[in-house]
Formats: C-alpha cells, structure tokens, sequence
C-alpha cells in the first residue's frame, strides 16, 4: 500500500510571535509532509519574513491575500491550493507533536472508508506549558457520547455542537470539491470545522484518535480558542419558568434551531451529491423544532396529539439538553402541551 501524500494547510495573520515554532515542529515530524501551503490574510508585522527565514527539506508554498480574506475563506482557499492526498488544516499558534502525521496517515491507510479524522489535543498556554485538560473535555466528548459515536451516530452528536476543531483534522483531498465552498450563510458559529465534520457524519466517514497530538495554545489573542462546556449543554430550563416565560421566549430558540437544520439541508442539496433520503438525522431534528415552534396558541387542546406522537418518537429524547433525566424529558413535552 502506497503512503499517502500530505498537505498542510496552514492560515495565518498577524503570526510573528508563534509561527516559528509552529513551523518547526511540522518540520520535525517524523514523517514528512509533501508541502506546506501558507495563505497569509494581509499580515502586518513580520510574519512573512519569518516563515521565508525557516527553511525546510520539503515546498514552503506562500500565498498573500490582499485584500484579507478572513479566516473560513482564508482556509478555503489554502485547501483548494493543496495537492496531496490528504489535507490537514494548521493554525499558525500551536505546537504539533513529532507524530501527528504519521499517526494520521497511517489511521487513513488503515480505514479507506474514514474520510475525515480528527483527534484530541492538550490545552497549554501561551508559554506551552500544560493546562492539564483536553480539548475533548472542553466540549464534552466523553466515553458515553465516543461510544455512542462509535455506533453511527456522529451527526446527532454533531447537531448539539461542534466537537471537532480545526487544526486536530484531517481529511482526503477526493472529498475537496464537496466541501467548498465553505457555507457562510447558515450561521456565525458554523465556520469551516463544523462543515467539513457535518459533512462527513452523514455518511459516518468521520472517526477520531483519543490522542493528543497537537498542544492548543491558549492565549489571549487567538480568534477562536478552546470552547466552554456550556456551548454544548444550553442552560436548563427549570419547571417554574417553563410555565412563567412568554410563549415568545420559548419559542426563540426552537424558530432558530429549525431554521438551522434547514439552511444545513439545503446547503447540501445544493452544492453536494447528497439526496434527501441522506439527510434524516438532520431532516428528524428540523421537523421535531419545526413542530414545537409552531404549535398552535390556541385552543391549546389541539397542542396535545402532536406533542404525544413527539414524545412516542423518541424525539424530546433524541434532542434534550445533555444530562436531561427522564423527568425533565417528561416536563418539556408537557410544557409544550400547558405552556
């Protein structure tokens, strides 16, 4: 079997005061990248001259955006310049371990039908010294939601938010021309890693490594950063204020998730090779929101057949908050009914 070649698409701005290590440690894996694409977003300090100074034993290619493109676009056009087989994304602040790519590769070679793979990184500050957490912990991957991962349910987990960050991915050039143009449109949050993730769960070509191969560095200027839990797991919704709140505080956020999963649908009825028969973790959720967004104000009688045939679904089940007990499954439905 022939060892796959590698991309690394790396995007900077602004970069000077960590590119060089970031660029050292690519240079040190111990099996080496076919190139190094730069797309730099119209620097202005002394990030380019820096990375011209490094040299390395494979192409250092450079690309300047002028005007900026900022950072999903910026991504997408580093992706589309890469011409190897596999492609992963690097961000100019971080500090990847000696193996990454051979550990990466050799997973790919290992499992034709893994599309998109992803593994955990260390947390460590700006001096890249230990915070003693994972990235995984800080969006609540945990043995339970692996597993259940494991068993075909990647896009569901996906659907309560992102859980794979960029610069941890890897993936095949051969999906390229699916995936972008990144989406921009469907929401602020849905940047470039949640697409590439989403868009290989639908077919379950998504796997994971639980190791930490590359240390994320935290630091006060980085635009995205290490996610809370909280961004995961909304907050509860207490019985009290489940019959207290304006019914167009309840509804808010069930309009903006089924206006989500809908813009997601039709994205990839439009720009993949997906049919709608592809879509149904993503159709199922859309319907379940759409359902209690629009359930009728009045007479409130006729809120209770759909919200029982809901509830028989398995749906309020399907989409609570992470840790929801059956009481407060049973309470949701029920508010939907009273409310």
């Amino acid at each position: 079997m022939n060892v796959p070649t590698i991309s690394i698409a790396l995007c900077t701005y602004n970069g000077s005061k960590y590119i060089k290590t970031q660029l050292e440690s690519l240079i040190n894996q111990t099996l080496k990248p076919s190139e190094i694409v730069i797309c730099d977003d119209n620097s202005s300090d002394n990030t380019l001259d820096i990375i011209r100074s490094i040299e390395a034993p494979f192409p250092i290619l450079i690309y300047e955006n002028k005007p900026a493109l900022r950072t999903v676009k910026n991504f997408e056009r580093a992706v589309s310049l890469c011409t190897s087989d596999l492609i992963m994304l690097c961000d100019q602040d971080d500090f990847w371990v000696p193996t990454k790519l051979e550990v990466m590769s050799k997973y790919m070679m290992q499992h034709p039908e893994t599309n998109v793979l992803f593994s955990n990184a260390l947390l460590v500050d700006e001096n890249l010294n230990s915070l003693g957490k994972k990235m995984w912990e800080t969006v609540n991957l945990d043995e339970k939601i692996l597993q259940h991962w494991k068993n075909g349910h990647s896009t569901e987990i996906l659907m309560a938010g992102n859980r794979v960050t960029g610069c941890t991915m890897c993936f095949r050039k051969s999906i390229v021309s699916e995936i972008i143009p990144f989406p921009t449109q469907i929401d602020s949050d849905f940047i470039h890693d949640g697409w590439i993730a989403m868009y290989a769960s639908i077919t379950n070509s998504i796997d994971f490594i639980n190791e930490d191969l590359i240390w994320y560095r935290q630091h006060p200027a980085q635009q995205v950063g290490a996610k809370n839990e909280e961004a995961i797991s909304p907050e509860k919704v207490t019985l009290k204020n489940r019959f207290t709140r304006p019914k167009t505080v309840k509804v808010e956020p069930f309009l903006a998730k089924s206006l989500f999963y809908k813009k997601i649908i039709d994205y990839l009825l439009e720009n993949t090779s997906y049919k709608i028969e592809d879509l149904t973790p993503l159709t199922r959720a859309f319907e379940h929101y759409n359902l209690r967004a629009e359930l009728p104000f009045i007479p409130r009688f006729k809120r209770f057949l759909p919200s029982i045939v809901n509830y028989t679904k398995g749906n309020y089940h399907k989409y609570c908050h992470v840790g929801s007990s059956q009481l407060g499954i049973l309470q949701a439905m029920i508010g939907d009914i009273l409310e």
